[in-house]
């Protein structure tokens, strides 16, 4: 195997940058008894949130305090918020690191959904946990699990998406594979994909199924319905050589065989897991646009590509937050795609700051503006989100110093701006 060297020489300035993002969040790779341990402390508010606009225009905000997934709404566009009300009624640890975090979504039908992971007791274990109002936010389901395996093994790092239908898909980094390798003393990289799909607003779950083995555990699987209204998934894979490059499949909601078409290309060999997912976003054309974090011939970066409606690449990967500053360190990135543009947003660490950055393309993802500082801090970070609303692009973004944030993005960019290819 090939040496990884290249993650030693860029570990420090990038543990640099999380450690500012990551204030008072756990890492990937806690251990369970310490995230239990952690919740039962008093601490400040976590970081770590996602955000929402029902089909009314509100504006939904998930987060953890303490042992309790709480969620906010605001009518104000993010100025002001509701007094938080708690999910789970019966405390219990919540992972809160950026990567595995509490997540809310909104069914085209009106109907609020939050997801998370529960830590177990011991190292890496986890179960993925749902719940459901119906009633616009007013009461909130009892919380399920939402996977029929109760192993105390790793089901963590979830996704949630719904599609145009209203059927719920959930995904997660599942490790039941790795113990029956284990068991049968055959090798096993990583961990495995499962998911599972809801058809009646989230009374019940499917049986769950497994996407593919071998897959990176610690990282985000990013979830889109593409132009069909089919819903894709997007996750970072182990492949031969342990190159952690991505992978990309439709979630079918019968059983009806994988089609899992190979979607970067970097040739990352490293026997790690970098704690960064990609994003996803599909454009009317049925063109899957990636943002994700790599190395290449040993250098950082954040990159963009694309792939056709059928996975065929379309170019190359282009490095898309450049090397703007001697030292910045980018990472996170999140992609939109909203009235017929696309919006690219990234967290960048240089001078002891942090900011996010922004591009737009209005073709396609060919050509990108230049990069526009958004918002900057000088303290602890989450990640960026981006969400539309009546035509309007919103920067979703909590910082230590502060607080919650949505900002409202759309005219950021000149309509004269200077353009950059893509490759």
């Amino acid at each position: 195997m090939h040496s990884i060297s290249p993650l030693s020489r860029w570990a420090a300035g990038l543990l640099l940058a999380l450690a500012s993002t990551l204030a008072f969040a756990h890492e990937g790779h806690d251990h369970g008894a310490m995230a239990s341990k952690a919740a039962a402390q008093p601490q400040r508010a976590q970081l770590a949130t996602t955000a929402a606009f029902d089909k009314a225009g509100r504006l939904w905000v998930t987060w953890a305090e303490g042992q309790h997934v709480v969620v906010a709404s605001s009518d104000d566009l993010g100025q002001t918020l509701s007094k938080p009300q708690r999910i789970n009624p019966q405390p219990e640890p919540i992972y809160i690191d950026g990567e595995n975090r509490p997540k809310v979504i909104v069914s085209p039908d009106g109907a609020l959904y939050v997801s998370w992971s529960r830590p177990l007791d011991a190292p890496y274990t986890g179960y993925v946990r749902f719940s459901r109002s119906l009633d616009g936010g007013k009461t909130w389901s009892a919380p399920i699990v939402v996977h029929h395996d109760r192993q105390p093994i790793t089901h963590r790092f979830d996704s949630i998406a719904v599609d145009s239908d209203g059927r719920i898909f959930v995904t997660w980094i599942d490790k039941r594979d790795l113990l029956r390798a284990q068991a049968a003393e055959q090798p096993y990289d990583g961990a495995a994909v499962y998911y599972t799909v809801s058809t009646d607003r989230g009374a019940t779950f499917a049986p769950e199924r497994k996407v593919i083995d071998q897959t990176c555990e610690c990282c985000r699987i990013a979830l889109a319905p593409d132009a069909n209204g089919h819903m894709l998934a997007l996750w970072r894979n182990v492949f031969a050589g342990q190159i952690r490059d991505h992978a990309l499949a439709t979630l079918p909601v019968d059983n009806t065989p994988f089609a899992i078409t190979r979607a970067t290309f970097s040739e990352w060999r490293v026997d790690a897991c970098p704690h960064h997912g990609p994003a996803l976003a599909v454009t009317a054309d049925g063109v899957r646009h990636m943002a994700w974090f790599s190395v290449q011939q040993d250098k950082p970066g954040l990159f963009y590509s694309r792939l056709s409606a059928d996975g065929r690449p379309i170019g190359g990967a282009w490095a898309f937050a450049g090397s703007a500053q001697a030292g910045a360190q980018a990472s996170h990135p999140a992609l939109l795609a909203a009235d017929g543009a696309l919006w690219l947003a990234w967290k960048q660490f240089a001078d002891d700051h942090m900011q996010i950055l922004l591009r737009k393309s209005t073709d396609g993802g060919a050509h990108w503006t230049a990069p526009v500082s958004l918002a900057r801090t000088d303290s602890g970070s989450d990640h960026p989100q981006l969400l539309a609303r009546d035509g309007r692009i919103y920067l979703s973004w909590r910082t230590q110093a502060e607080g919650y944030r949505l900002i409202d993005v759309t005219q950021a960019v000149s309509a004269n701006a200077t353009l950059e290819a893509a490759l």
